[in-house]
């Protein structure tokens, strides 16, 4: 089972969570967004090494935390970070 941590937040509640002022969880349109996740009884860190090699935009490195962030952005498709 995955378990969607975080989707679209509009900005209030972006702001409210400490979400970025350019979080790709503003966006709620085709082709743009985030998604925050884990999946149940899998190891996180297996779960963000497979979205790292297959995932073909954006991963945010959220193991230690127990998620992954997958995101669509324009302009820098493939940009990793931690939190």
């Amino acid at each position: 089972r995955i378990t969607i941590t975080s989707g679209y937040r509009p900005a209030a509640i972006n702001k409210a969570v400490g979400g970025a002022s350019s979080s790709e969880h503003l966006f709620n349109a085709p082709n743009v967004g985030a998604v925050d996740f884990y999946v149940d009884g899998a190891d996180i860190y297996k779960v963000q090494e497979w979205c790292i090699k297959n995932w073909p935009f954006s991963v945010g490195l959220g193991a230690p935390k127990g998620f992954v962030h997958l995101g669509i952005r324009s302009g820098r498709p493939k940009v990793r970070w931690d939190y």
